[in-house]
C-alpha cells in the first residue's frame, strides 16, 4: 500500500468555540475540534484521512491502559486534547517524521507547542515531554492556527523544515549555510527547557543560549573575529529594525545578561544581594527573557526565509544571508529588498505580544 505524507497533531488547550468538527483551512490543511469527537469517532475519522499502511498497525490507535510501547492512546489521554491539525505536506526524506513539521509550528507560535500525540499511517504515537502537556494548557493557542495565514506561512517555509532534524540522506549535500541554519534550529528547539520554568540561580543561562543562537546566525564562521558584538547588532538591525527600532539597544541588554552569567558577575551579585533579598532568592527577569526569545524566533524565521529566496537565485546575486546582511548595512536599496521579503512573511504571523521597553 502506498504511504501517505499526511500527519495529525493533537494538543491540549482551551475549548474551541466553533461548532464544526472539522474545518478545512486550505488545500487539505484542516483544523479539528477534538471535543466534538469521542475517541472511537476520532479514530475512525483519522483513518479516513490517513489510511493505515496495513492491518498490522490497527492495534496502534486505541489502548486500554499504559503500555511500554509509544503507540496508541487511552480514553483518559484523549480527554486531555482540545484541538488538532491535519498537515498534508511533510518531508518524505525524513521518513514522515513529525519533528520537521513541529519545528515550523513552533516557529509560527509565540509559545512552544507540546502535542499530546501525533499520528501518521502507522497509527497514533504518544509524545514524550519532560513535563505533563497539561502544564502548558493555557499556552497552546489554537486561534492562531485556525487561519489560512498559517497555511501560507507553512507552505513558504516548508522546504526549510529540513533544518528541524538531522537526517543522513539530507545532510550529504549540505554546505556551510545549511549547517548554520541546522545549528540555530537545534539550539532554538532547546529553549523549550526554559519555557514556563525559570531558575532563580541560573535564569541567565537562557540569555547565554539565546546569544549563542544569534551568533550562529549572524557571526559564526565570519572572516573577522574582532568586534563580534558590533557586527551582530548591525546585521540583526538590518533584518529586524524596520519592525523593532530599538533592537540594537535590546540586543546589547541581552548580552549584558549573557556576560554576567558567563563571566561570573551574576553569581557575585547573588552573594551580595541575597542576605537582603525577599526570601533570599534573586528574581528572574521574565520580561527580558520573553522579549529576547521572541527576537530569536523572529530572527530565525526571517533568516530561513531569506536563505530560501537566495538559494532560489533571488536578491541581487548575493550568495548567503550573512553576505546580504553585511552588504545591506550600507546598501539601502538591498536593505529595502530584504525588508520587503521579511515583511511579506511576517504579515502572515501573529503579532508579538511582548511590550517593547
Amino acid at each position: 500500500m502506498k504511504r501517505t505524507k499526511t500527519l495529525f497533531f493533537a494538543f491540549t488547550g482551551k475549548t474551541v468555540e466553533r461548532e464544526d468538527k472539522i474545518f478545512e483551512l486550505q488545500d487539505g490543511y484542516e483544523f479539528w475540534n477534538l471535543k466534538k469527537f469521542t475517541l472511537d469517532e476520532f479514530i475512525e475519522a483519522l483513518k479516513t484521512k490517513i489510511p493505515p499502511v496495513n492491518r498490522n498497525v490497527l492495534r496502534n490507535y486505541k489502548v486500554e491502559g499504559v503500555t511500554g510501547e509509544p503507540f496508541g492512546i487511552t480514553e483518559k489521554q484523549y480527554q486531555q486534547c482540545s484541538w488538532g491539525l491535519l498537515i498534508p505536506d511533510t518531508l518524505k526524506e525524513g521518513g514522515f517524521s513529525h519533528t520537521e513539521t513541529l519545528f515550523l509550528l513552533n516557529l509560527y507560535s509565540q509559545n512552544f507547542l507540546y502535542p499530546v500525540f501525533h499520528a501518521n499511517d502507522m497509527g497514533i504515537m504518544r509524545q514524550k515531554h519532560n513535563k505533563d502537556p497539561m502544564i502548558y494548557f493555557h499556552t497552546q493557542n489554537h486561534e492562531i492556527f485556525n487561519s489560512k495565514n498559517f497555511v501560507a506561512f507553512y507552505k513558504i517555509l516548508f522546504e526549510q523544515s529540513k533544518y528541524g532534524s538531522w537526517h543522513l540522506d539530507r545532510i550529504q549535500s549540505w554546505g556551510k549555510e545549511d549547517w548554520r541554519l541546522f545549528v540555530a534550529a537545534l539550539l532554538y528547539s532547546g529553549l523549550t527547557d526554559y519555557e514556563n520554568t525559570k531558575s532563580s540561580f541560573g535564569w541567565q543561562r537562557e540569555s547565554a543560549e539565546m546569544a549563542t543562537i544569534l551568533e550562529a546566525l549572524f557571526t559564526a564562521g565570519d572572516a573577522h573575529n574582532e568586534e563580534v558584538m558590533y557586527r551582530l547588532r548591525k546585521r540583526i538591525a538590518v533584518l529586524l529594525a524596520w519592525k523593532f527600532p530599538d533592537i540594537e539597544k535590546d540586543i546589547k541588554e541581552l548580552y549584558g545578561a549573557r556576560s554576567a552569567f558567563v563571566h561570573g558577575s551574576f553569581f557575585k551579585q547573588i552573594a551580595k544581594d541575597s542576605p537582603d533579598a525577599y526570601n533570599n532568592l534573586p528574581v528572574p527577569d521574565f520580561d527580558l527573557l520573553y522579549k529576547h526569545k521572541e527576537y530569536v524566533r523572529l530572527a530565525l524565521v526571517a533568516y530561513l526565509n531569506l536563505a530560501r529566496v537566495i538559494q532560489s537565485g533571488g536578491i541581487d546575486g548575493v550568495k548567503s544571508v550573512m553576505d546580504a546582511l553585511e552588504n545591506a548595512i550600507i546598501n539601502i536599496e538591498l536593505r529595502a529588498k530584504l525588508t520587503a521579503e521579511t515583511e511579506k512573511l511576517f504579515t502572515l504571523m501573529p503579532e508579538p505580544t511582548f511590550k517593547q521597553m
